[in-house]
């Protein structure tokens, strides 16, 4: 039996937005209910949708929702499942980015407990830093964005650990191929509790086992990764409660290139953490206060003799957030203010063996920016089925003596005609005043961020949807289309190559352009909600196209990671109650590049002449998973289950890049030059042991 401290208003008749739904959630999908009448006990059970909300624009999940979710290497991850969703792209390899609706990872508002988090997940595209059995709840938002969220200009993640306490110590622990990972839920006192995780993977040694299978002589590099959080949460009396939060994950990336004697590596972590109180009286307006830290930081480091180059970055937040929400009459009304210190380092390079190169008197200092936001978001719901959602937020940013500010709108309209029917549509303004660069366009930990300044301004983001969905057959089918449109200011972009940092008077402002963007796209589902074979399809059309002037004179070109086709297909098989299946297909088109056009020697210099840019494309992107999981007979208050997952199973080279090799025939004195797509990896196989109690 759990006990749950924080407000749950019952949701009043006509609230049907999307917005209601985040204020006034509805009962937990899967429902016991015993009502002692004399000495009757009646129980029933109502049919539990695997995940809810898929149709609205945001995505609301649950503990247990999570546990239901497809397994990917074993485990549940919320990030690979919001991947399979319509309108967010599908990743490529070693590419753990998201990309909501046309958006870069580097324009999302990703939260735990209310810390911003940089980089949310580990390499190599298979993990993300949630731990699936630490959270309690997930939401996920491309659309109806209210306005007590600010600085992104695509999606936001909002991850939320534990908030309801229990009365028993309760356990998970994974042993695995891949990684293991635990947790433990344990009391402390009557009003208190303790949530503590840890992860750790030793992937690179499965990836090597099946390479020399596979007889792939790709060189592997050699990846790991660990991570802890650690939830605290008492309840200070009946209407107040206090909640501590706290993560660290470090990534180290090594690889080693013999032909060339090379050797790079690249090391960073995560650091967050957060103290929340709510109030929520019996009577009165609900307070909420949020305190947090964030932390990220990367370094890349390659050595050469005699030479070697160190490239640190990173960036640090101090935040405030505090909201006020009281109703009145049919209406909802939520009010506050935030306030974050960004203390942000930009890559420069760091070079030993020859100085000569590198005048260090140019080294940037830290940036310092102040941000801050006024926000109130409104909810009006009438007596017939409409619900109108207002917000509006004031925010600003302050980096030297350099002031960016102003008003961002957001409105969103739902009707109701039928229990089984919604129409909605919103549209919206968003402001982001730290933004990230992009050198290698996959996501990693290579790219860096930079807050607005004299050079560069604050991303602005205009935006429209319109959305409509149906459930038929009592629910047991749904499907939904949603069309969207964005326009974008200010997208950064860099304009030369990693290497082009190593110069005498290097000034990161000096190499970051900006341009126009839009993205633009229509969204599809049909979702299959319960009996042995269930899941979803989901599709999206779409583009993300990018404008500079100082890129091919203005012209248009898509962005990095436009993929013109997305397709995700997921099910689920349940034959016996203790034995389940899953499958994950996904499809996409390849990526942008920008191609050679040819090279030229001169003396004994190559010079490599580059046609359009991103106007060629890298192969389709496609990949199936497989998943079996059969839980034992529990024993008491232990259960134990074993999976069996193969990621990529018909093992597909998808490639990580292109690279262009050329061959010299001596006799013909002729030069024959080839693109060659290289893989990282194909079949990756996992077994893994679960035991709960």
């Amino acid at each position: 039996m759990t006990s749950t401290p924080a407000d749950k208003h019952k949701r009043p008749a006509g609230c049907n937005s999307a917005y209601c739904a985040d204020i006034y959630p509805e009962e937990p999908d899967t429902l016991d209910r015993r009502e002692k009448i004399t000495e009757s006990v009646v129980t029933s059970r109502k049919e539990r949708k695997t995940v809810e909300g898929m149709m609205s624009g945001r995505l609301r999940l649950d503990a247990a929702g999570i546990s239901v979710l497809p397994k990917f290497l074993g485990a549940s991850d919320i990030l690979k499942t919001i991947q399979l969703l319509p309108g967010v792209q599908t990743s490529g390899e070693m590419d753990s980015g998201i990309y909501i609706r046309g958006g870069d990872p580097g324009q999302n508002l990703v939260l735990l407990d209310g810390a911003r988090i940089y980089s949310p997940s580990h390499l190599l595209g298979f993990f993300s830093i949630f731990n699936g059995d630490h959270i309690s709840s997930a939401l996920v938002l491309k659309s109806g964005l209210p306005a007590r969220y600010g600085s992104f200009a695509s999606g936001v993640i909002d991850i939320s650990t534990a908030d309801s306490l229990t009365q028993r110590t309760e356990g998970t622990f994974t042993l695995g191929m891949i990684s293991s990972y635990g947790t433990i839920n344990t009391p402390v006192g009557k009003k208190s509790q303790l949530t503590a995780s840890g992860r750790g993977t030793y992937i690179n040694y499965i990836l090597k086992a099946v390479a020399g299978v596979t007889g792939d002589d790709t060189d592997l590099p050699e990846y790991g990764f660990y991570d802890f959080n650690l939830t605290w949460l008492t309840e200070i009396d009946k209407n107040n409660t206090l909640k501590i939060n706290g993560y660290y994950g470090r990534d180290r990336l090594y690889f080693l290139q013999e032909n060339f004697g090379v050797l790079a590596s690249m090391l960073w972590h995560n650091a967050a953490g957060s103290v929340i109180w709510e109030s929520h009286p019996d009577n009165g307006p609900t307070n909420r206060h949020t305190l947090s830290f964030s932390d990220f930081d990367n370094n890349i480091f390659i050595e050469r003799e005699p030479a070697s180059l160190e490239m640190p970055s990173g960036i640090m937040d101090i935040s405030y957030k505090g909201v006020t929400s009281f109703r009145l009459g049919q209406s909802r009304i939520d009010f506050g203010a935030d306030y974050t210190w960004h203390r942000t380092e930009v890559q420069y390079p760091d070079i030993s063996g020859l100085n000569s190169l590198i005048n260090t008197s140019h080294t940037p200092g830290p940036y310092n920016t102040h941000e801050f936001g006024l926000y109130a978001d409104w909810s009006k719901w009438f007596s017939f089925p409409l619900t109108i959602d207002i917000g509006l937020r004031y925010s600003g940013a302050v980096t030297g003596k350099t002031f960016y500010g102003g008003l961002e709108h957001r409105i969103s309209l739902s009707f109701t005609p039928a229990p089984s029917m919604r129409i909605q549509a919103g549209l919206h303004r968003q402001r982001q005043y730290l933004n990230m660069v992009s050198i290698s366009g996959m996501g990693m930990p290579t790219d860096f961020w930079i807050p607005v300044c004299e050079n560069v301004g604050p991303q602005i983001a205009d935006g429209v949807s319109a959305g409509f969905s149906h459930s038929v057959l009592g629910g047991l089918i749904e499907y939904s289309i949603e069309p969207y449109f964005t326009l974008l200011e200010n997208v950064l972009e860099y304009d030369g190559e990693m290497f082009d940092m190593i110069n005498r008077k290097y000034i990161p402002e000096e190499h970051i352009i900006s341009g126009k963007g839009r993205n633009y796209g229509v969204e599809m589902m049909l979702k299959k909600n319960r009996g042995k074979v269930n899941g979803w399809i989901s599709y999206t059309l779409g583009r993300a196209e990018r404008s500079f002037p100082d890129i091919m004179g203005g012209a248009v070109f898509p962005a990095k990671h436009d993929r013109r086709h997305n397709l995700s297909i997921v099910g689920n098989y349940e034959p016996a109650d203790r034995l389940a299946f899953s499958a994950v297909f996904v499809y996409a088109t390849g990526t942008a590049y920008t191609p050679p056009a040819g090279i030229y020697i001169i003396g004994e210099n190559m010079i490599q002449e580059y046609g359009p840019h991103n106007s060629a494309r890298m192969p389709d992107y496609h990949r199936l998973d497989l998943s079996v999981t059969y839980s034992f007979k529990a024993k008491g208050r232990c259960r134990h289950s074993l999976n069996l997952s193969v990621y990529n199973v018909y093992a597909r080279k998808n490639p990580l890049y292109r690279d262009l090799r050329f061959s010299y025939d001596l006799e013909l004195k002729t030069l024959d030059l080839q693109m060659e797509s290289v893989s990282l990896y194909s079949l990756v196989p996992s077994l893994s042991y679960t035991l709960k109690f």
